[in-house]
């Protein structure tokens, strides 16, 4: 949505220069997962969840690591190359679940 139109500001040599206008970034509405989103959030809270193992020592670090790489194969099986280009970017600052939500529960309007 556009806030305020950028002037015009005219220079010595004959021209003018117009500056950006201002605009709100777009404004993102939650949906209802449907079942694909559903089973990859499901997948996504398994990934997160598989630290509680990690914390058993000797063998829960190694059981952690196997159980969150089936998870995110499964992720990347049910994402679109799309989407999963937007919950990798999101991964980055959230952990998998809230990532996962952001990237299939929330349309730009």
């Amino acid at each position: 949505m556009k806030i305020f139109t950028g002037p015009k500001i005219p220079t010595p040599f004959g021209g003018s220069i117009k500056l950006p206008d201002l605009e709100t970034p777009p404004i993102t509405l939650p949906k209802r997962p449907d079942d694909r989103a559903r089973k990859a959030i499901g997948h996504a809270l398994g990934e997160d969840a598989s630290q509680i193992v990690a914390l058993i020592p000797w063998a829960g670090d190694i059981a952690a690591d196997i159980i969150a790489d089936l998870h995110y194969a499964e992720i990347i099986k049910i994402l679109t190359p799309a989407e999963y280009q937007k919950f990798v970017n999101y991964n980055k600052m959230f952990p998998s679940s809230i990532a996962m939500v952001r990237t299939l529960c929330f349309k730009e309007v």
